[in-house]
């Protein structure tokens, strides 16, 4: 062969080579930042003594909330009328297993038989839905793939809401914010991605409410080093980017950076975070416009108005909470985030009889936690009065 054919034609070769990772290195970027916005700069040790010790049973009859697969069919789109999680159909189900290898192998029965997956998925939604919260994490995570998630929301629920210790709450939730975090690097997705829109936010929703409830009563020293208001604000800023007008996006958004004033000032949470408590007027105004019948959008309006001072704080928030505690409950999250309200409801008062501050409250609060290793959002437990 003539040399200087061959030059050329390893010239074009090497030129097409260049031009290939040009044009991948974009998109291998891309993927990079979304696989980044899961990292964890800091995590807890998860006891499995602590994680796998029996869970308290809901406080309420289940019979209300038993679906069988048809009314789940049915009542999505009411059931999902906050989280907004799509249908897992067998068609659903079909489409995100073939694009997504990983999420194909994680699951436990690796059959083309899509129907039954969808079984599999429902059957552990329907434990969740009526709050056999042990039994869902355990069978989704049994199941694999999308039957995660509503083992995730079930562990999720029951660390919030039931764990009987502060310790047991915050390891639970590092637990699944430990898997969200590999789950979600098994499904990596582009926020330009259309179609696959809703798993977009449905990891983003999951782990910033996670991170959140694991952060909110820790001191300003561990959620600075830990890197937590930043995770947690980030997550439910690329949500709200691609989808404006979620309801617990909106919510959690607000909320967070509340939270954020709530731990170091409105001074320092608007320099360090970039945080405007006065969005938050609006943001929940759009969350209640979209769904005004959940007790969580309105116990969480609550929260901001009392952590970021806003006038009249504990007055309104006495107002939202009364409404959060004869909002309905469709299934075990809702009942349980009523109860809370009816319980921070009972704080709230006690708080405005006594003539305390809000500040002062808070912080004998978190202590009553710290030092009886408490979780006070335990619907469970007695709620915490002051004097």
């Amino acid at each position: 062969m003539n040399v200087y054919r061959l030059a050329g034609m390893l010239v074009v070769l090497w030129l097409s080579v260049v031009l290939s990772v040009a044009r991948a290195a974009p998109v291998d970027q891309a993927y990079q930042r979304a696989r980044d916005t899961f990292v964890q700069t800091h995590e807890l040790a998860v006891d499995p003594a602590v994680v796998d010790a029996p869970w308290v049973a809901v406080p309420f009859d289940q019979v209300p909330f038993t679906y069988t697969f048809d009314e789940m069919r049915q009542r999505w789109p009411q059931l999902m009328r906050g989280l907004r999680l799509p249908f897992p159909s067998p068609e659903y189900l079909k489409a995100r297993y073939s694009r997504f290898p990983d999420l194909y192998r994680d699951l436990h029965y690796q059959d083309h038989d899509w129907q039954q997956h969808s079984e599999n998925v429902l059957e552990v939604w329907q434990a969740f839905f009526r709050g056999d919260l042990r039994h869902a994490r355990d069978l989704g995570n049994h199941y694999g793939g999308y039957a995660r998630v509503p083992a995730v929301l079930a562990q999720i629920t029951y660390a919030v809401y039931l764990a009987p210790s502060q310790t047991a709450k915050q390891q639970l939730l590092q637990q699944v914010i430990n898997q969200i975090q590999r789950q979600a690097g098994k499904e990596l997705i582009l926020p330009s991605d259309k179609a696959m829109l809703a798993d977009y936010c449905m990891y983003r929703l999951g782990f910033s409410y996670a991170v959140a409830r694991l952060a909110e009563d820790e001191s300003v020293p561990v959620i600075l080093t830990s890197n937590y208001a930043p995770m947690v604000i980030n997550a439910a800023t690329e949500m709200l980017a691609v989808e404006p007008d979620h309801p617990l996006a909106l919510a959690l958004s607000s909320s967070l950076e509340a939270n954020v004033v709530r731990r170091v000032g409105k001074a320092a949470g608007k320099l360090t975070f970039a945080t405007d408590t006065r969005d938050a007027e609006q943001a929940f105004g759009k969350a209640l416009k979209a769904v005004d019948d959940m007790a969580i959008v309105r116990y969480e309006y609550a929260n901001s108005l009392l952590y970021t001072g806003q006038p009249d704080a504990a007055k309104r928030a006495e107002a939202q909470l009364q409404k959060a505690s004869n909002e309905p409950a469709l299934y075990s999250m809702e009942w349980l985030d009523r109860a809370y309200a009816r319980k921070r409801l009972k704080e709230i008062q006690s708080l405005r009889a006594s003539g305390m501050s809000f500040a002062r409250f808070d912080r004998k609060r978190r202590k009553f936690m710290a030092r009886h290793d408490a979780n006070l959002y335990a619907v469970t437990g007695k709620p915490f009065l002051v004097d």
